[in-house]
């Protein structure tokens, strides 16, 4: 289900370290939850009423540029008296609350690190809902954040030593050491790592500043050259077939920064030219103006009648770990 969004003024207080009650110098217990899992902590008749349809409707949303329908979090209802002791150590925690103002209060490392609480509240169900649907983008974009830290906290523990990204594009990228390097050569890479039914991907290419024209059309042209790369670079398991970006589905672009150069992030799948094989991807297309370049950093999955979602997380947490190196 799709909403209109108005955003409005959001509360964020980020605490320091200290403990439960305000002292200062002890450290949090270590945060705890699978990626891409959500508490929910509310009354019940919040979570029964218009504010949980709302979270149930927004956070449940089918996640876009994937084959088969998979919600964006997993959604784990708690009631309040329960939301005590381990049960706060939840890494990612929307909290549904009757207050007498109406806010939205995006808080970090409350009761544990790393650690992002969310607080809705409101004086009744329709005032609660109310800020839920003000603020769904703020909200969404505060948990899909911390799940890509996450993510790349995660990543960090074990890193891949080989340095051609570095040698062939002046950056730097942080992937696990279980991916390998499919094919490395002069302004093209791509790794990948193998899982049980399939693989999952990452490629690295540059194009000249002067080859995007942004005044037009920049959808279209960043699927042609996608398509072109595909074609030289990514063959399919029969002769003559290669990776296209698939016609029958709408791509989705939006504009966002990593590292705070100019991005344009286009999801959605891609198949086999001459061929029957299909999956997600998302590409970052990053202007880099000191080097009179764009970087066209792009993740893809294939695992066929799996859940895709958690490996295109994955993706996501490695391209956005993307620096260049001056």
């Amino acid at each position: 289900m799709k909403y209109q969004v108005l955003l409005c003024t959001i509360v964020c207080t980020i605490f320091s370290c200290g403990n439960d009650s305000g002292k200062t110098g002890s450290i949090k217990p270590l945060s705890s939850g699978k990626l891409n899992n959500i508490t929910i902590v509310a009354e019940i008749d919040l979570w029964e009423g218009e504010s949980g349809a709302i979270v149930r409707n927004t956070l449940g949303e089918t996640l876009y540029g994937l084959p088969q329908d998979e919600p964006m979090f997993d959604l784990y209802y708690m009631p309040v008296d329960v939301f005590s002791g381990f049960a706060r150590k939840n890494r990612t925690v929307l909290q549904l609350k009757r207050s007498e103002n109406s806010e939205v209060n995006i808080l970090t490392n409350i009761f544990a690190q790393p650690q992002t609480l969310i607080e809705v509240k409101g004086p009744d169900d329709e005032a609660i809902a109310r800020q839920l649907s003000l603020n769904s983008a703020a909200i969404m974009t505060a948990l899909q954040d911390t799940e890509v830290a996450e993510k790349q906290r995660r990543i960090g523990k074990s890193l891949n030593k080989d340095k051609s990204i570095n040698k062939l594009f002046g950056l730097t990228l942080n992937f696990p050491s279980a991916y390998r390097m499919a094919k490395a050569e002069e302004g093209f890479l791509w790794a990948r790592r193998d899982i049980e039914s399939g693989s999952v991907n990452f490629m690295i290419y540059e194009l000249n500043e002067n080859q995007l024209d942004t005044e037009t059309s920049l959808l279209e042209q960043i699927l042609s050259v996608r398509d072109s790369v595909g074609e030289r670079h990514i063959p399919g398991p029969v002769e003559g077939s290669f990776m296209i970006t698939e016609k029958s589905y709408q791509p989705r672009m939006t504009r966002t920064e990593i590292k705070g150069l100019q991005t344009y992030e286009t999801r959605s799948t891609w198949e086999l030219a001459n061929a029957f094989m299909a999956g997600p991807f998302v590409n970052y297309t990053i202007h880099d103006p000191e080097n009179s370049r764009w970087i066209i950093a792009e993740g893809f999955v294939l695992a066929p009648s799996k859940d895709k979602r958690d490996y295109m997380l994955e993706l996501e947490a490695i391209l956005k770990s993307l620096e260049i190196q001056n």
